[in-house]
């Protein structure tokens, strides 16, 4: 089966998310990764945007997103960022992996890596 990826590298934005409640008071720097499979052809061979996956619109939605939501946990938010994206765009299937940067001292990040959707 064929399949093609559109991704989103290193996608910067603030949330408030954690179960401290320090967390709770402040905005913190989350970093997505995104792989969305996507058939790029039709889009390819008409050079028209209306056929592609459009990164730029994915990224402001994830902005809003997150933004406008309040999670615990990171579970909780990619579980429902995933089914949000696969809804609105109709992507088949798409990985997102999320960092949570200098949350542990002893680490640069923790984060999750989630897939849904099938191909």
């Amino acid at each position: 089966m064929l399949m093609d990826k559109v991704f989103i590298r290193q996608l910067k934005v603030d949330a408030v998310i954690g179960v401290y409640d320090w967390e709770k008071q402040v905005r913190q720097p989350l970093v997505f990764d995104l792989e969305m499979a996507w058939d790029i052809r039709v889009a390819a061979q008409t050079d028209d945007l209306m056929h592609a996956l459009d990164y730029q619109a994915v990224t402001e939605y994830i902005e809003r997103f997150v933004r406008e939501q309040h999670f615990q946990l990171l579970e909780s938010l990619l579980e429902r960022l995933a089914e949000a994206l696969l809804k609105e765009f109709g992507m088949p299937w798409l990985k997102i992996d999320v960092e949570k940067p200098a949350v542990v001292p002893q680490a640069r990040a923790v984060g999750l890596s989630i897939e849904r959707g099938g191909f």
